[in-house]
């Protein structure tokens, strides 16, 4: 066996054994592998010193291992945004973001990240430059958004970390608990709406501690979020073909004999059958949406189905009456509190007309 250290044929300097060390890993992660430090070690290349092998050692294991990642991910955070190796931030419950200081050095930045694509089996490069999937890191459950530097003029990728409870949050958190769990208790179809990260899914698994034991919940997801022990529960997680949409799991979803039908957000082609499935007689439909408060919620809605209803070619203001004939009702959302909840009574030429339970009183907005 060849010698490692100062007595080998062609030894090398620190910076440049590191180097070499970076490309032997590179090789590795092209071929979809991360080498054990075993069999890394038997690829390395001879070394000038034992200190050589130690400092490739423990950047190897930082790499692969991510060590380091255990004391930030145990500070108090809601989110953790790695934008580079040195502008990296935490953001607190409070949304106070915080830097944060990343023991990488600028060169291993990409490699790190392709490591974690490996671990997690992503499909994350050049031509798949963004990814979104559920985690685990230290007995921690959190939701992984990548994207590749490809896409940015600067050519650094970054990684958004959305720490994910694994138990859901005590309802009376969120405030006008009462009125929430009767609206689950008694099958309302309804949807929690609001800004990213102002607590949607965290309400939503929440609410799932008060439906019946006995009801069969399909709960539907583009990334694992929403975490139950509901005792009968069918979930589908959306891929990137027709067939694995979250439309096309909606009615496969029909199917199932479903008690409730969870969504996990509305963006795009599945509000049609969302919508559908309220107005053949379901009940007890949740599911999440982007607005900025419950009137603008329904606005969304009602441009969402105008524009993926496809051949159907519906009238703005037939829309407008058959959301507001089968959505019953409307939370909003804001920094992790219910600020408004609205009973939709109908609409009138396209205008929806409310009841507001919860928040500032108003018949009706836009």
């Amino acid at each position: 066996m060849l010698s490692l250290f100062k007595d080998a044929a062609i030894p090398l300097q620190r910076e440049e054994a590191l180097a070499q060390a970076r490309r032997l890993l590179v090789s590795s992660l092209n071929k979809g592998m991360i080498p054990s430090w075993d069999l890394f070690f038997l690829e390395l290349p001879v070394l000038d010193s034992a200190e050589d092998l130690e400092a490739i050692k423990e950047n190897f294991l930082r790499l692969t291992q991510w060590f380091f990642l255990e004391d930030i991910l145990n500070l108090e955070a809601t989110e953790f945004f790695f934008h580079s190796f040195d502008k990296s931030q935490r953001m607190t419950y409070s949304g106070e973001k915080i830097s944060l200081h990343i023991p990488l050095h600028p060169e291993d930045w990409q490699l790190w990240l392709e490591i974690i694509s490996i671990k997690y089996k992503q499909n994350w490069n050049v031509q798949n430059p963004f990814c979104s999937f559920f985690g685990e890191l230290y007995g921690k459950n959190y939701r992984f958004s990548m994207i590749h530097g490809s896409t940015s003029p600067g050519g650094i990728s970054k990684l958004m970390l959305r720490c994910l409870s694994k138990k859901p949050h005590a309802i009376t958190s969120f405030g006008n608990s009462e009125i929430l769990v009767d609206l689950v208790k008694n099958k309302k179809n309804m949807l929690v709406a609001g800004s990213t990260g102002s607590g949607k899914t965290s309400l939503l698994t929440s609410l799932l501690d008060y439906v019946t034991q006995d009801e069969h919940l399909v709960v539907l997801e583009d990334t694992y979020e929403i975490i139950s022990e509901h005792p009968h529960q069918t979930r589908f997680l959306s891929g990137d073909t027709v067939q694995t949409s979250l439309r096309s799991y909606l009615a496969y979803s029909l199917r199932l004999s479903p008690d409730r039908i969870i969504l996990g957000e509305m963006r795009s082609h599945e509000v049609v059958p969302f919508l559908m499935a309220m107005n053949t007689g379901h009940k007890g439909l949740m599911g999440t949406l982007h607005a900025s408060s419950a009137a603008d919620a329904l606005n969304r809605v009602a441009l969402l189905f105008t524009l993926y209803a496809g051949e159907a070619n519906l009238a703005f203001e037939k829309v407008m009456e058959l959301i507001c004939r089968n959505l019953e009702y409307v939370v909003f959302m804001e920094n992790k509190k219910v600020k408004e909840v609205i009973k939709i009574l109908g609409s009138d030429k396209g205008v929806p007309f409310f009841e507001t339970v919860v928040g500032e009183k108003k018949n009706f907005s836009f």
